[in-house]
């Protein structure tokens, strides 16, 4: 690779003519983003003679090293639309490559920038977007509502036909929601009831309450806490993979080919993990 330190970039005035030398590089941007700064009244001269053609006070690009993007950007703010349009007359000698370059930075540094438009306090526009999310919600209620009436049509259709009810996959699913389960159940409750029984018994020390704090963990848990880390762990658990599996079903067209075999997939796959659920939730309670 070759050495950018080693020559560094430079623009010089050499009678009526301005020179780049050396490596226009981003290493050297600061440096020759001030010299430029101070050469004004030279590079707005070179830009009237780049405007009214003056082919004698050119930029001279002959000992130009390497150039990338930074500087280009530079050369572009030194030469100006005008110069960089007709660079292939007056630097015949500069590479295709680089000509590219520099007429693709004049061309985005020409293109105005568009400003995203700012939000707009509009109490129609609001109003619109609280009626679609609110339709939304509708949709998606009814939407619930359907399957449930279909599940519990479902149900009450089987509960008269004892040899279409799947005692198999029940229990398998049982064991899976239920005897699975327990561990994860009794760790978090566990963690939990003593979280409860640490702070009741520091509250009810200041009053002489002590004894009670067994008391509390026992209400606690039997009638709020069992019953709600049960339903959080079975929905996050348990019914999260039920979605999972039947989801990979409909994708590899499971569900397709238990439709053209007769069968109803309701029937096979929802209404037996359904059951499981309701039976294993109270056993973990």
């Amino acid at each position: 690779m070759p050495d950018t330190a080693a020559r560094p970039g430079r623009l010089e005035q050499d009678a009526d003519r301005l020179c780049a030398i050396g490596d226009w590089t981003l290493p050297h941007y600061g440096r020759l983003r001030d010299e430029l700064s101070r050469q004004h009244a030279a590079i707005a001269s070179q830009r009237n003679a780049m405007a009214s053609g003056q082919q004698d006070k050119t930029l001279d690009l002959e000992q130009l090293g390497e150039l990338d993007t930074a500087g280009a950007a530079l050369l572009v703010d030194l030469l100006g639309p005008e110069g960089v349009r007709d660079i292939s007359h007056w630097a015949p000698s500069l590479s295709r490559e680089r000509q590219a370059l520099l007429e693709a930075v004049a061309e985005a540094a020409l293109t105005p920038v568009d400003e995203p438009p700012k939000p707009r306090n509009d109490p129609i526009a609001n109003l619109a977007t609280l009626g679609r999310h609110t339709e939304q919600l509708a949709r998606q209620q009814l939407q619930l509502i359907a399957f449930i009436g279909l599940t519990l049509s479902k149900l009450l259709g089987i509960l008269p036909f004892p040899l279409r009810w799947r005692f198999t996959s029940l229990v398998a699913h049982i064991q899976q929601t239920g005897l699975n389960a327990i561990p994860i159940v009794a760790l978090l409750t566990f963690l939990v009831g003593a979280v409860v029984a640490f702070l009741g018994a520091t509250v009810l020390r200041d009053f002489g309450a002590t004894i009670y704090t067994v008391n509390l963990v026992a209400y606690s848990f039997l009638r709020e806490f069992g019953v709600l880390l049960a339903a959080i762990l079975l929905a996050g658990r348990t019914a999260s993979a039920f979605t999972a599996q039947i989801g990979s079903m409909k994708a590899n067209e499971e569900l397709d080919a238990l439709q053209v075999q007769g069968l109803d997939p309701i029937e096979i796959l929802v209404l037996p993990r359904l059951l499981a659920m309701m039976v294993s939730l109270p056993i973990l309670t």
